[in-house]
Protein backbone atom coordinates (compact mmCIF):
# COMPACT_ATOMS: atom_id res chain seq x y z
CA UNK A 1 0.00 0.00 0.00
CA UNK A 2 1.42 3.62 -0.99
CA UNK A 3 -0.26 7.03 0.25
CA UNK A 4 -0.12 10.41 -1.51
CA UNK A 5 -0.80 13.57 0.57
CA UNK A 6 -2.37 15.92 -2.19
CA UNK A 7 -2.14 20.03 -1.32
CA UNK A 8 -3.56 22.54 -3.46
CA UNK A 9 -0.93 25.82 -2.89
CA UNK A 10 -3.34 28.98 -1.61
CA UNK A 11 -6.51 26.64 -2.61
CA UNK A 12 -8.97 24.98 -0.30
CA UNK A 13 -9.52 21.21 -0.97
CA UNK A 14 -13.61 20.60 -2.54
CA UNK A 15 -15.05 18.22 -0.56
CA UNK A 16 -18.27 18.08 -2.24
CA UNK A 17 -17.72 15.35 -4.18
CA UNK A 18 -16.38 11.59 -3.26
CA UNK A 19 -13.95 11.12 -4.47
CA UNK A 20 -12.89 15.23 -4.81
CA UNK A 21 -12.47 15.73 -8.46
CA UNK A 22 -8.30 16.87 -7.86
CA UNK A 23 -8.24 12.40 -7.43
CA UNK A 24 -9.44 11.51 -10.16
CA UNK A 25 -8.18 14.03 -12.14
CA UNK A 26 -4.15 13.17 -10.95
CA UNK A 27 -4.65 9.56 -11.18
CA UNK A 28 -7.75 8.85 -13.87
CA UNK A 29 -8.90 5.59 -14.04
CA UNK A 30 -7.15 4.07 -11.06
CA UNK A 31 -9.24 2.47 -8.30
CA UNK A 32 -8.43 3.85 -4.59
CA UNK A 33 -8.16 1.67 -1.37
CA UNK A 34 -8.79 4.57 0.59
CA UNK A 35 -9.36 8.34 0.87
CA UNK A 36 -9.09 10.57 3.82
CA UNK A 37 -9.86 14.76 3.09
CA UNK A 38 -9.94 18.12 4.81
CA UNK A 39 -9.89 21.06 3.64
CA UNK A 40 -6.24 21.48 3.11
CA UNK A 41 -5.51 18.70 2.18
CA UNK A 42 -6.33 14.52 0.73
CA UNK A 43 -4.94 11.57 1.50
CA UNK A 44 -5.28 8.76 -0.92
CA UNK A 45 -3.70 5.34 -0.74
CA UNK A 46 -3.61 2.63 -3.82
CA UNK A 47 -2.53 -1.05 -3.32
CA UNK A 48 0.35 -0.40 -5.88
CA UNK A 49 2.53 2.70 -6.20
CA UNK A 50 1.11 5.43 -9.31
CA UNK A 51 2.36 8.15 -10.79
CA UNK A 52 -0.09 11.32 -10.87
CA UNK A 53 -0.56 13.59 -13.59
CA UNK A 54 1.50 16.96 -13.71
CA UNK A 55 -1.32 19.44 -12.81
CA UNK A 56 1.25 22.36 -12.18
CA UNK A 57 2.37 24.00 -10.02
CA UNK A 58 -0.40 24.59 -7.36
CA UNK A 59 -0.96 20.80 -7.13
CA UNK A 60 1.55 19.16 -4.59
CA UNK A 61 1.63 15.34 -4.51
CA UNK A 62 4.15 13.63 -1.95
CA UNK A 63 4.34 10.41 -0.75
CA UNK A 64 3.82 9.40 2.87
CA UNK A 65 5.83 7.55 4.61
CA UNK A 66 4.35 4.96 7.15
CA UNK A 67 5.76 2.37 9.69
Amino acid sequence: MITYKISLIGMQMDGSTNPPSIVTSLFPGIEHVSIELSTSECLVTFDTPQTPVDLGPLVKVEVVVTA
